[in-house]
């Protein structure tokens, strides 16, 4: 700033001083003109001041005025402080040729301007006309008008910075306090939120962003807390199972029939904490986006049968169904991860009705998509969990216990069908129990068409 009103100040100045230097060429030009009337008129130039010092001639005439013969000798002079004004070859064969010129000169080591021309015919011998001046005032002045010019910039800079600092922290005094605010909010207290500025339109949307991470942070925080939370009941639980089942085994002699039983739970409980760290692991790699499904064209029918095989191989004895459909139902989906969500879901029900319960899987063409629905015909679950059953970790506390779930089955599912541009819903079943609907839109598209209304 200030070196830009530096650069300002000079190049006033430099137009001033052009504008005095041509006022003096004009001023220097009706001089000659009045002295050429002089000289027409009584052959001589016009006063001839008494005797004074250079300064006070300057200071107070400043008019050097003198007339030349052809051969360049000063013939007449307004003072006898002009008979030392240089020749200037050049200007005066200008001159001598009819022409007027004005130019820069030299007189007692100093700086003059003058304006040269023809005499008139009267004057003879006289031949050029030269009217000069000295520059030593115009030279003050103008050093004056810089001086204070510069003086100018320099305050306005000065004036700049001050104000630029005192703006400056204006400006980052509401960022500072938000900054205090911000770091106030500690992660394991819930509900906090920066306030400070919030109603400045400037700050709203720093403030709104702030506020948006801090509500990120807090879910994560959350997520976190209830992981480590129910990791340790239900790590606990399966292990503790074991070991007091080998305890018992090994405290005794027991039949083989004993101990096939007791390696069969043992194996199941073995396969559940498989369950638990494949879907924290799959849950953490959906999380950070590494994993993404790879569609290919699949029969949905071969999937399903596939499940339902697995399902009915399983412990539990229910009564698993499934009507397969007369044609193919193909789509553009991940075979490996669709697989895993209908091995969620049947899982799921195996885990939370009583044995010997039927579930029921369908899969049918709907839309150019397939719907797919797990329904089980168990005691179902209260009303107002369904709209919670696909949130991470979410279990009534009635399914605490040796056979429940990490609460992370259906959120992994939701998660993978919405990566298919799908859609998942809970409700209730015709029979009274829980019913899964999974809509799979065709290459991948989503559906159009909303599900149609769950019976009640």
């Amino acid at each position: 700033m200030g070196l830009a009103l530096l650069v300002i100040a000079l190049w006033a100045y430099l137009g001033m001083r052009r504008t005095l230097t041509d006022q003096l060429d004009r001023s220097l030009h009706s001089s000659f003109q009045l002295q050429s009337l002089a000289i027409a008129d009584n052959g001589r130039i016009l006063g001839r001041p008494a005797a004074m010092t250079e300064e006070r001639f300057v200071r107070e005439i400043n008019r050097l005025i003198v007339v030349r013969d052809s051969t360049g000798r000063i013939v007449q002079a307004s003072t006898d402080l002009a008979l030392d004004l240089a020749l200037d070859p050049a200007r005066f064969r200008r001159a001598l040729a009819g022409e007027r010129a004005a130019g820069s000169g030299r007189w007692r080591g100093k700086a003059v301007r003058s304006f040269v021309g023809p005499a008139p015919a009267a004057a003879s011998p006289a031949r050029v006309l030269e009217v000069a001046a000295a520059l030593g005032p115009l030279d003050a002045a103008s050093r004056t008008v810089l001086y204070l010019m510069i003086a100018t910039g320099l305050l306005g800079a000065l004036a700049s910075l001050v104000g630029a600092g005192w703006l400056a922290r204006s400006a980052l005094t509401p960022v500072q306090e938000i900054t205090t605010q911000a770091q106030g909010i500690q992660g394991g207290a819930s509900g906090q939120r920066i306030t400070a500025h919030a109603d400045v339109t400037e700050l709203q949307g720093l403030v709104e962003v702030l506020n948006q991470m801090v509500g990120r942070l807090e879910r994560s925080y959350e997520w976190h807390r209830r992981i480590v939370r129910d990791l340790s009941h239900d790590l606990r639980t399966p292990i503790a199972t074991m070991r007091a089942e080998v305890e018992v085994a090994l405290g005794s002699e027991r039949k083989p029939d004993e101990y096939r039983r007791v390696l069969a739970s043992t194996l199941e409980e073995i396969e559940r904490l498989v369950l638990i760290g494949d879907a924290l692991s799959l849950l953490a790699r959906l999380e950070s986006g590494e994993l993404a499904p790879t569609p290919r064209t699949t029969d949905i029918r071969l999937l399903v049968s596939e499940a339902v095989d697995g399902a009915r191989a399983r412990p539990g004895g229910h009564n698993v169904r499934f009507v397969r459909p007369p044609t193919a139902l193909p789509a553009q989906v991940d075979a490996h991860l669709l697989g895993m969500v209908l091995d969620q879901l049947l899982d799921n029900a195996r885990r939370h009705t009583p044995p010997g319960t039927p579930v029921e899987v369908a899969a049918v063409a709907r839309g150019g998509g397939v719907t797919l629905t797990v329904e089980d015909h168990g005691p179902g679950v209260p009303e107002q969990m369904i709209p919670h059953l696909f949130d991470r970790f979410y279990r009534g506390d009635s399914a605490r216990g040796r056979h429940a779930g990490l609460g992370l089955g259906l959120t992994l599912a939701a998660a993978i069908v919405e990566m298919h541009h799908g859609r998942i819903e809970a409700g209730r079943a015709t029979a009274g129990g829980l019913r899964i609907r999974i809509e799979i839109p065709d290459q991948g598209r989503p559906p159009e068409a909303p599900f149609p209304s769950s019976p009640s």
